[in-house]
């Protein structure tokens, strides 16, 4: 199976922008527009700069990956780009897994990569795009500033 980008992306177009960036606000303060959601949850934005960033939920990094929408939509073309943004062959596996995704989902991750998780399948589930970008956003910004290599203990309260 070759993937082709549409198969990469989330349609943006009737999702809620202001819900799934609220709890990113922590790093996203100079980002006017989402332009591109992947499958596996990131986001690609517009800065006040006109620049597009790229935010990685897997480690709560964001970075600038072009310098305007143009040279971004050029670099989509480049497939060790989107091989490196979009993990065309992970969500490969995840498709013959039958973990296929609705309209409102995307891949997530069970144990977040920056908390030790690794990009595995059995480490992967569809979730809603809401609840990704809530849950990711909040664990990011509590570890920001911690050393790498900080030792993190988390307390579930079923609600």
């Amino acid at each position: 199976m070759n993937l082709s980008l549409e198969h990469l992306i989330k349609e943006i177009d009737t999702v809620d922008i202001a819900d799934i960036t609220s709890s990113w606000q922590w790093c996203l303060g100079n980002m006017h527009a989402v332009v591109t959601i992947s499958c596996l949850g990131d986001m690609f934005l517009i800065g006040d700069d006109n620049a597009v960033y790229w935010l990685q939920t897997d480690r709560g990094k964001l970075s600038k990956v072009a310098e305007n929408f143009e040279e971004y939509q050029k670099f989509l073309s480049y497939s060790e780009k989107t091989d490196d943004w979009f993990l065309p062959s992970l969500v490969e596996k995840l498709l013959n897994a039958d973990k296929t995704l609705k309209p409102n989902q995307v891949y997530s991750y069970k144990m977040l990569p920056v908390l030790g998780g690794e990009y595995t399948v059995e480490n992967i589930e569809p979730v809603d795009m809401s609840v990704h970008f809530s849950f990711s956003g909040q664990i990011c910004e509590q570890i920001k500033d911690l050393p790498d290599g900080t030792k993190v203990n988390f307390n579930f309260i079923k609600g």
